[in-house]
């Protein structure tokens, strides 16, 4: 009789919350909303990078020098990635310097720049502290960002 005169069915309500329960977040029929917490951890797991991406581009930045450091920044955005190169470059500077005070070279250019350091010495020692001070920031920063992350996990709800 109902299809006939074009009338919903009665609504009887049984199991099912009213619009104003289902939007309030104190309603004990309220779904949990877990949803956004997980994006937001996968989107900070993306964003922090692993372990492994953090020492592949700290080799590659030691290795290549300044050509790895561009790679690893244009491929790889995660802090992990930033922060390896960043280091991986700072101990190269240091290598360069090393190899640069104690080898001998045939080079008429690499033996004046030897001859420079030995006479000033204050500007090698100034460029192996920042050396040591860039290699060390990027151990620092990625350390912090890593516990940064693990103390925002640890604040997600269990229920997800």
């Amino acid at each position: 009789s109902t299809q006939s005169t074009g009338e919903l069915p009665p609504y009887n309500g049984a199991g099912y919350p009213s619009h104003d329960d289902s939007n309030d977040e104190t309603s004990p029929q309220a779904r949990p909303r877990s949803a956004p917490y997980y994006a937001a951890f996968l989107l900070s797991t993306d964003e922090i990078g692993t372990d492994s991406i953090f020492i592949l581009c700290f080799l590659v930045c030691l290795l290549f020098n300044w050509i790895g450091y561009i790679i690893c920044c244009c491929l790889f955005t995660s802090v992990a990635a930033r922060c390896g190169a960043l280091s991986g470059i700072g101990l190269n500077l240091i290598k360069m310097l090393v190899i640069l005070r104690r080898c001998h070279f045939e080079n008429p250019q690499l033996v004046q720049t030897q001859l420079y350091f030995q006479l000033h010495d204050f500007q090698y020692a100034f460029l192996m502290l920042l050396g040591l001070v860039t290699m060390f920031y990027g151990f620092v920063r990625y350390h912090t960002a890593k516990q940064q992350h693990h103390r925002e996990i640890a604040l997600l709800p269990r229920y997800m």
